[in-house]
């Protein structure tokens, strides 16, 4: 979400000059209050749709379109020019969508939560509020992934999201202030791993959105090529006992979702190895995570490029072995 608002090359001129990053950040800033205020007005459904007109007109004009584009390639090679454009559009949609929601996250997870989640799990979520278990919720960017705190603030156990704060610091500190109505403790990523090992040791329950491509991360596949994947949710989940849980969100109509907590993943008992343990997780994960964004692409936030410069985009995808 850098530079959201500037245009490549500008925003390329005022790299190394403090001042005018600076302006560049309260102009963007501007833009979004902006917009966020006219969706604030808006009832929440009215303010999705409008989000969503609004960012299909001007999203696919972003230099943003070019990751997204590119990995929709990646993602899906069979599509063709007028399918992926299309496509384009919607992604573009359902972003405009989620950024159209921050004003109502409240009134979404809380207030008028029965009406506008359904929550479908076969987990027995007394145990994370007596404390007797203990979770890692993994989330992909899919839908609007924010409302996947929701269960956890409703049924009232410890919960500890981690976010990956963004360069504009103004317009994070306004994300910040929008997702209290999340009802969940907000730990930046930037506050390291032993901070996610102290949620733990109290007790708390963790939520990670875990498939971006992650530079310290280990190759893993997903559409069919080497994702850079984190394996933290997977190492925590090991080190603590706790369920590694997929969850999922699906957008049904404007603001109204589905979020499917599934069956934990558990470790493999024949491999004796954490760290093999932790990528036979993650792989599952991602397996899952590509599982949904197939079948609704169109709600999946893919504006960061997922997959290593190196790949060619019309090079044939690797076969299944197994």
């Amino acid at each position: 979400m850098a530079h959201p608002v500037l245009s490549k090359s500008l925003s390329k001129r005022i790299e190394g000059l403090p001042t005018l990053i600076h302006l560049q950040w309260r102009i963007e800033a501007a833009v979004f209050a902006l917009f966020w205020r006219i969706c604030g007005w808006l009832p929440p459904d009215r303010a999705s749709a409008f989000g969503r007109w609004l960012f299909e007109l001007v999203g696919p004009r972003s230099r943003k379109s070019n990751y997204m584009e590119r990995n929709l390639r990646l993602a899906f090679p069979d599509l063709d020019e007028a399918s992926r454009e299309a496509l384009l559009r919607e992604v573009w949609g359902n972003t405009g969508a989620v950024f159209a929601e921050y004003p109502h996250l409240q009134t979404i997870c809380q207030r008028e939560y029965e009406t506008r989640i359904t929550v479908k799990s076969n987990l027995d979520l007394a145990k994370f509020r007596t404390g007797e278990r203990q979770a890692i919720f993994v989330a992909a960017h899919i839908a609007n992934w924010e409302v996947s705190t929701a269960p956890a603030l409703v049924q009232g156990f410890p919960l500890s999201v981690v976010y990956a704060p963004i360069k504009n610091p103004y317009i994070d500190r306004m994300l910040i202030r929008k997702r209290i109505g999340l009802g969940c403790r907000l730990l930046s990523r930037n506050q390291s791993l032993p901070e996610l090992m102290r949620a733990l040791n109290k007790g708390e329950c963790l939520g990670l959105v875990a498939d971006h491509r992650d530079d310290a991360g280990v190759p893993i596949p997903f559409f069919k090529h080497d994702k850079l994947t984190t394996l933290v949710p997977a190492r925590l989940a090991l080190r603590f006992d706790c369920d590694l849980v997929p969850v999922r969100v699906e957008r049904l109509e404007n603001a109204h979702f589905r979020v499917t907590l599934h069956d934990p993943i558990r470790p493999d008992p024949n491999l004796t190895s954490q760290s093999d343990q932790a990528v036979r997780m993650m792989a599952e994960v991602n397996r899952l995570f590509e599982e949904w964004i197939s079948e609704r692409p169109q709600q999946w936030l893919c504006s960061k490029r997922a997959w290593a410069k190196q790949i060619d985009v019309q090079a044939p995808l690797k076969q299944d072995t197994g």
